[in-house]
């Protein structure tokens, strides 16, 4: 039944377990059944990479350590999660520089057994919501790297669904919010933060005229009258932090 380092079962037919499960946890326990993780995890955010702290996670990790998690705010100091926001590809977790300050964390999720490898794919949807699918292992080394070089690709695709029942199950099938550009999204941030046109070009080193093209832009995609409107929408859809 599992696809682990060998096996001939094709990733489609997870892909299709995955697509039919009833609910995002239903669907990272398939993934983990499947592939024989340790846990696995779906944390969507938002589009703007500097704010991490959304409430939409899905994992199979422990009650005891979600709470513990949440209670010690190591949300703040994750270099999964600070890290992994701002990345397009898919990463080792080997590669992140560890702060002082997450040596806590490292040190309580070893007692938790978390898991002594990881692997992360984050994504980012046409409508710039991210969203990042995490998995970890105990596994040696080198039976690490050959599993995840060998199912990367699988991963990849088993994130693109997840993700998408993610967005549904937070916003609803038909919440479906305008693409704006990374530019747009970040005129439309610091118009949150109580920003005006001269400020934001002085910041973003942009003209006037071009942050107000931007504005305007917004306020079409988002069928919005003004920009305060329009920032209460990015809100709601949580494109942008309050």
């Amino acid at each position: 039944m599992h696809n682990r380092l060998g096996s001939m079962k094709p990733a489609p037919s997870v892909c299709e377990a995955v697509w039919k499960a009833d609910s995002v946890e239903t669907a990272i326990e398939t993934i983990r059944t499947f592939f024989s993780l340790h846990h696995v995890t779906c944390h969507l955010g938002f589009s703007n990479s500097s704010i991490v702290e959304a409430p939409y996670v899905k994992s199979t990790y422990s009650s005891e350590w979600l709470a513990r998690y949440l209670l010690k705010r190591y949300l703040l100091v994750d270099p999964v999660v600070l890290e992994g926001f701002s990345r397009r590809l898919p990463f080792d977790w080997t590669e992140l520089a560890v702060t002082p300050e997450a040596q806590a964390l490292l040190a309580d999720a070893r007692a938790f057994d978390v898991g002594t490898c990881g692997y992360s794919v984050p994504v980012v949807d046409k409508s710039n919501r991210r969203s990042l699918f995490s998995i970890t292992a105990n596994m040696p080394e080198e039976e690490w790297r050959r599993f995840t070089a060998e199912n990367g690709g699988a991963l990849v695709d088993l994130e693109q669904i997840v993700h998408q029942k993610a967005v549904i199950e937070a916003f609803g099938p038909e919440q479906r919010f305008p693409h704006l550009s990374e530019r747009e999204i970040e005129c439309l941030s610091l118009i949150a933060q109580g920003k005006d046109s001269p400020s934001i070009a002085l910041i973003l080193g942009l003209s006037e005229n071009t942050v107000r093209a931007y504005l305007k832009s917004i306020r079409h995609k988002l069928d919005c009258t003004t920009m305060a409107q329009a920032v209460a929408k990015a809100i709601r859809h949580r494109v942008i932090g309050s």
